[in-house]
């Protein structure tokens, strides 16, 4: 893996994709591993995790890990939390961290489904199961002890094009009111005409898993409404919720993110960009570092001060 000019308050990352093809062994078997680490990982920071089922694509049933704070604010916002690993990856440690300090600090609950992922399910079953998983949790809102007016999607890589297609979905299908989109390095541009995919090839996530990420989701078949798949391509972005967007500068996918973002604005979507100097494609690996620790409270800032949160 290629040393890029990280930030002096980072490590850099320890390993990265590089040229291995998704079908690689070794590579399902380390994403495996990360899953069944996620999925036995101990909540920190006066955190509890429990699981609950959700409804999924096709009445099929999944499992949410719920992260629970040790008190919980009634008027803090509900994360729906959609995770990462380029639509064929599960859980990872990362996600859970972050999502008990986001519990902790904001007093919330986040809910992390396990929607189906592209090794054995094409688009559009994944995101139809976040969306699915999404509004069975908007719509069980009182037994959930939850507020559905303070919804709010969170994604990160494929998860925030995920986030981003639901933001989408909800609007055109008028089924339930999403507060709030962050999208933490998001996927969005299925074409991958980013120039960073050549600035960085070879980043933590690299311009070749993109690629191969890209064939192994949208399979054969032309996509059905492209937006959802790829919201940069969607047909309209108007009327959609306050979107957070942040893309770390040395990332292949850093392009897609603000190209996305701006998309947004054009659209007189209100939007926060936030592209993170001198960070990587999940730095936030390297927790509970300083800089890491840093920007996880911005991202909480942000969540209590917007004022589309209501």
């Amino acid at each position: 893996m290629e040393r890029y000019q990280y930030s002096n308050a980072l490590r850099g990352p320890k390993l990265g994709i590089g040229n291995l093809k998704l079908t690689n062994p070794l590579l399902r078997l380390f994403f495996w591993i990360n899953d069944f680490k996620g999925k036995i990982f101990k909540p920190i920071l006066n955190t509890t995790k429990t699981k609950i089922l959700v409804k999924g694509y096709e009445d099929a049933v999944l499992n949410c890990y719920v992260i629970n704070p040790d008190r919980l604010d009634t008027n803090a916002p509900t994360i729906i939390y959609l995770h990462g690993g380029g639509f064929f990856g599960g859980f990872a440690p990362i996600n859970f961290i972050n999502a008990c300090f986001y519990a902790n600090e904001l007093k919330c609950r986040v809910f992390l489904p396990e929607y189906r992922t592209s090794y054995k399910y094409k688009y559009p079953i994944p995101v139809e199961d976040c969306y699915e998983a999404t509004k069975f949790i908007y719509d069980n809102a009182k037994t959930l002890m939850v507020n559905n007016n303070r919804f709010v999607v969170y994604g990160d890589s494929a998860g925030g094009c995920l986030a981003a297609a639901v933001s989408l979905m909800a609007r055109d299908r008028k089924t339930f009111s999403i507060a709030m989109q962050m999208l933490i390095y998001p996927v969005t541009d299925y074409l991958q005409l980013g120039k960073s995919l050549k600035t960085y090839p070879l980043a933590t996530w690299s311009t070749a898993a993109t690629r191969r990420m890209w064939k192994l989701y949208l399979g054969k078949v032309n996509p059905i409404n492209i937006g959802y798949a790829s919201p940069l391509y969607a047909d309209s972005l108007n009327n959609l919720p306050f979107a957070y967007v942040e893309p770390q500068e040395i990332d292949c996918l850093c392009d897609e993110g603000i190209a996305f973002a701006k998309r947004l604005e054009a659209s007189k979507v209100a939007t926060i960009l936030n592209v993170i100097k001198g960070s990587y494609h999940a730095f936030e690996e390297e927790y509970p570092n300083l800089f890491v620790l840093n920007i996880l409270h911005q991202r909480c800032d942000q969540l209590r001060k917007t004022p589309y949160l209501k």
